[in-house]
C-alpha cells in the first residue's frame, strides 16, 4: 500500500512540474518585450508592448559590413526621418566586405576558424540598431554571394579556397544549396557551424526578425530545414523568434508559409513590389488584396515588404520600375494593411533597383510618420469597397483606402487630380477632413464635411456620399475622423 502511495505521489509531483513548466513558458512568451506579432491585431508587429509600423530605407542590404560613422550616421538619419526598419543580409560580395572565416594563407580559408572582424561588425551593427529601436530583418543565405563564377571563384565556401571540404564536392552554388536534399551531413555540418555562430550573437537581441533566403528558388526542403534548425537553437536558448522565407514569387512565398505554419511565422511579399514579378498601379494593390485574402483564410500573420523596388524615373531597369511607382507602392503597402515597408537599396549605375534613403524617400518616411500620428492604422482595414468614381470611368480612379468604419478613414492619392466618392457606410453625419500634402509635409486646416445620403432608406443602393477632390496635382492623403 505504501508503495502505491509513493508511486501516486511521484506521479502527482511530475504532473505539477509539467504544469509549472508550461505556465513559465507561457509567462515567458507573454512577458517578452521584443519584436513579435501584435497581440490585438496579428497583421501587425508590436515592440516593447506597443504596436509598431515598420518603415525604412537604406543604401545597402548588408549594412552590418559598414563600420564606425558610416553606419551610425546612416542609422541616425533613418531615425530622424521617422524610419525604424532595416534589411540586413549576411552578405559579403561588395567592396570592403569581409568574410566570416579566417584566412590562414593567401586565398586559403579554414572553415573551423572565424574571422573575428566579421562577427565584430555584426555585433556593432546590432548594438547600434538596438539602441535606436530599429528592427532588423536578417537574411541568413543569399545565393547572389556565390552565384556568379567570379564570386564563387573567390569565396571561402568554394572547396578550392578552403582546407576543409574535398575539392569537387561543391562545384558551384547549386551544389552548396543542395546539401539538405542530398543529406550531405559532412558539408551541412560546416553550414550549421556558421548558423550556430550567427545565432549565438543575434539571439542576444530582441530586435531581429529572421528570413531564410533572399529571393529563394531553392527547394522547399532547404528553407524548411534551416527554419526548423534556427527554431531549435532559439528554443534551447529560451528565446522566441519569428521566421519567414522570401521567394521569387510573392504568391509562392505566401503558399509556403501557409503550408508550414509550425516553422514560419510571417510572410514577405517583397517581389510584388517590382514590375517583373508583381504589379504597378492598381494591379499592385489587387495582388496585395489577393494575397491578404488567402492569408486571412488560415489566420492573420504580418505581411512584410523588406524591399520596394523602383528607382530613377526614366531609368533603364524596367524590371524594377520607376521611383514614382516605388513611392506609390510604399503608400499602398501601408494603406493596404502591411506591417512593414522598406525602400530597396540602390545598385549599379544605370540599372538601379531601389532608391535607398535618398531625399525623396526621406520625405515620404516623414509624411508617413505624420499620418500614423493621427491614424490608428492597427484598428483599420483596407476598404476600397467604400470608394466609387464620380465619373463613369473606373480605370481612371487611383485611390486607396483604409478605414476603421464609423471612426477614421484615410485615402491615398498618387500624383494627379482625382475626384471620388467615399461612403462612410455607418450612419454618420459630420466628419473632420484634413489633407496631407506629402511633398511639402503639411496638413491642411481642418474642415467639416457633411454626408449626403442618396436614395430611400429602404431602397437598394441607399448610400452615404462624401465627395473628395484632391487639392492639387501632388500625391496626398485625405484623412477623415467622424465627429457626429
Amino acid at each position: 500500500m505504501k508503495t502505491k502511495t509513493m508511486v501516486l505521489l511521484i506521479v502527482l509531483l511530475m504532473l505539477h512540474s509539467i504544469v509549472l513548466i508550461a505556465q513559465n513558458n507561457s509567462v515567458q512568451e507573454d512577458d517578452f518585450q521584443g519584436i513579435k506579432p501584435y497581440s490585438q491585431n496579428p497583421w501587425y508587429w508590436q515592440y516593447r508592448g506597443d504596436a509598431i509600423i515598420l518603415i525604412g530605407g537604406s543604401d545597402d542590404d548588408n549594412p552590418f559590413q559598414w563600420t564606425g560613422k558610416q553606419l551610425t550616421d546612416h542609422l541616425d538619419l533613418l531615425r530622424i526621418v521617422g524610419g525604424n526598419y532595416l534589411r540586413n543580409v549576411m552578405s559579403d560580395r561588395d567592396e570592403g566586405n569581409v568574410y566570416a572565416f579566417k584566412e590562414t594563407s593567401a586565398n586559403k580559408y579554414d572553415l573551423n576558424q572565424w574571422n573575428n572582424e566579421y562577427w565584430k561588425r555584426l555585433t556593432f551593427f546590432l548594438d547600434e540598431t538596438s539602441q535606436r529601436g530599429i528592427i532588423v530583418q536578417l537574411t541568413l543565405w543569399d545565393i547572389f554571394d556565390i552565384r556568379s563564377s567570379s564570386r564563387w571563384g573567390n569565396h571561402p565556401w568554394n572547396p578550392a579556397n578552403n582546407k576543409n571540404i574535398e575539392p569537387g564536392t561543391w562545384n558551384n552554388s547549386d551544389d552548396f544549396f543542395a546539401t539538405v536534399n542530398k543529406k550531405a551531413k559532412n558539408e551541412i555540418a560546416f553550414q550549421q557551424k556558421f548558423i550556430d555562430k550567427l545565432l549565438s550573437i543575434t539571439l542576444k537581441y530582441d530586435t531581429v526578425l529572421y528570413n531564410i533566403n533572399n529571393e529563394s528558388s531553392e527547394a522547399g526542403e532547404w528553407e524548411n530545414y534551416w527554419a526548423d534548425y534556427i527554431k531549435g537553437l532559439s528554443d534551447k536558448a529560451g528565446k522566441k523568434i519569428y521566421v519567414t522565407t522570401m521567394q521569387l514569387s510573392p504568391s509562392n512565398a505566401v503558399r509556403h508559409v501557409m503550408t508550414y505554419p509550425n516553422i514560419f511565422d510571417y510572410v514577405d511579399v517583397s517581389q510584388n513590389n517590382q514590375d517583373s514579378k508583381g504589379g504597378r498601379g492598381k494591379a499592385h494593390w489587387d495582388n496585395l488584396m489577393y494575397l491578404r485574402e488567402k492569408i486571412a483564410s488560415s489566420g492573420p500573420v504580418p505581411m512584410n515588404n523588406v524591399k520596394i523596388y523602383g528607382a530613377t524615373d526614366g531609368g533603364t531597369n524596367y524590371s524594377a520600375g520607376s521611383e514614382t511607382e516605388a513611392i506609390d507602392r510604399f503608400w499602398r503597402n501601408i494603406i493596404g494593411g502591411c506591417a512593414t515597408a522598406r525602400f530597396h537599396r540602390p545598385s549599379v549605375p544605370n540599372k538601379l533597383w531601389g532608391s535607398g534613403l535618398n531625399e525623396r524617400v526621406q520625405t515620404n518616411l516623414k509624411a508617413m510618420k505624420m499620418l500614423l500620428e493621427k491614424l490608428d492604422i492597427t484598428s483599420c482595414t483596407p476598404h476600397n469597397d467604400l470608394l466609387s468614381p464620380r465619373v463613369p470611368v473606373p480605370s481612371t480612379m487611383e485611390a486607396y483606402a483604409t478605414a476603421n468604419i464609423g471612426n477614421q478613414y484615410a485615402i491615398y492619392f498618387p500624383q494627379g487630380r482625382y475626384t471620388i466618392n467615399l461612403d462612410p457606410w455607418k450612419y454618420v453625419n459630420k466628419l473632420k477632413l484634413q489633407w496631407l500634402d506629402i511633398n511639402n509635409l503639411e496638413w491642411s486646416e481642418p474642415e467639416i464635411v457633411e454626408v449626403k445620403w442618396e436614395g430611400g432608406i429602404h431602397d437598394w443602393g441607399y448610400q452615404g456620399i462624401i465627395g473628395l477632390e484632391t487639392p492639387g496635382n501632388r500625391q496626398c492623403v485625405a484623412f477623415l475622423e467622424v465627429l457626429e
